[in-house]
C-alpha cells in the first residue's frame, strides 16, 4: 500500500478518478504532487473528524465513502475541525471560496446527509 493510511491502491485509484478537482474549492490539483505550489497538491481527505484514520482498524475504521480527494490548502485548512464547523471559518467565507454545504463536491454532501441522520 502506498500511502501511510493502509488505503488499498484499488481504492485510492478510485476515489482519485472520481475527485479530479477539490472536492471542497473545485480547483484542479496537482498529482502525482510535485513541484513547488503545494497548496494544489492532491491529498487524501478523511471526512471524520475523529479517528480512527487507518483502513486496518477493523470494521470501525476507514471506509471508502469516508474519504475524498482535496487540494493541500483545503485539507490544512480544515484539519480535525468538523465539516459544518469549518464551513464557517474565514478560509471557507474569503477570498471568493464560498465553500459551504451547497457548494461541495457529491461526496462531500452525501456524507453530511449520512452524519445528520
Amino acid at each position: 500500500m502506498a500511502n501511510k493510511f493502509g488505503i488499498p491502491e484499488k481504492v485510492e485509484q478510485k476515489i482519485r478518478r472520481r475527485d479530479r478537482r477539490c472536492v471542497y474549492c473545485r480547483k484542479r490539483m496537482i498529482y502525482p504532487c510535485s513541484g513547488n505550489n503545494r497548496r494544489d497538491w492532491a491529498t487524501i481527505e478523511h471526512f471524520r473528524e475523529s479517528g480512527p484514520f487507518y483502513w486496518a482498524d477493523g470494521l470501525n475504521g476507514l471506509k471508502e465513502e469516508d474519504l475524498a480527494i482535496c487540494c493541500l490548502s483545503c485539507n490544512s485548512s480544515r484539519g480535525k475541525k468538523g465539516l459544518l464547523i469549518w464551513f464557517k471559518s474565514q478560509y471557507c467565507i474569503d477570498r471568493n471560496r464560498n465553500i459551504n454545504e451547497q457548494t461541495v463536491a457529491k461526496p462531500v454532501k452525501e456524507y453530511i446527509e449520512r452524519m445528520k441522520k
